[in-house]
């Protein structure tokens, strides 16, 4: 695999050169800022029931359901809302995934065109301002 050449901290003024986004010393507070940033997991709407929810599914189902399908066993470590609804806690709405698969799920989330009604502000008439990674809000 290629090595990433070296270029300047994206910290303002700090000089000196990383191959990451941030230097070891900025990488630190970058990730502690991003952690403070983060909403706690009640004001997502995790709490203590969801935890029980989230143990019992992981004890019935211990392997990622992805995996498992594609012929890996690979141990489950999250589990998944397939509606995204954190409030929809019904059984069947729930998948145990490996980390590296539920990734992947919310990757495709970022790059998968909203529903029906939505307005595309970056292509409005023709003028794609944006290439062909046209950013689709809601109305």
């Amino acid at each position: 695999m290629p090595i990433k050449s070296l270029h300047p901290c994206n910290r303002p003024g700090c000089p000196r050169l990383t191959r990451e986004r941030f230097c070891p010393e900025h990488a630190r507070e970058a990730a502690t800022e991003s952690e403070r940033a983060r909403e706690t997991a009640a004001q997502r709407r995790y709490d203590h029931r969801w935890s029980k929810i989230r143990i019992m599914k992981l004890n019935r189902d211990p392997l990622c359901e992805k995996c498992l399908a594609m012929g890996r066993e690979t141990p489950a470590m999250l589990v998944h809302h397939r509606d995204r609804n954190p409030k929809n806690n019904a059984a069947e709405n729930h998948e145990s995934l490996c980390t590296a698969c539920h990734d992947k799920e919310h990757a495709r989330d970022r790059f998968k065109p909203r529903r029906e009604g939505s307005v595309n502000l970056w292509n409005d008439g023709g003028n794609n301002r944006a290439g062909s990674h046209a950013r689709v809000f809601q109305k």
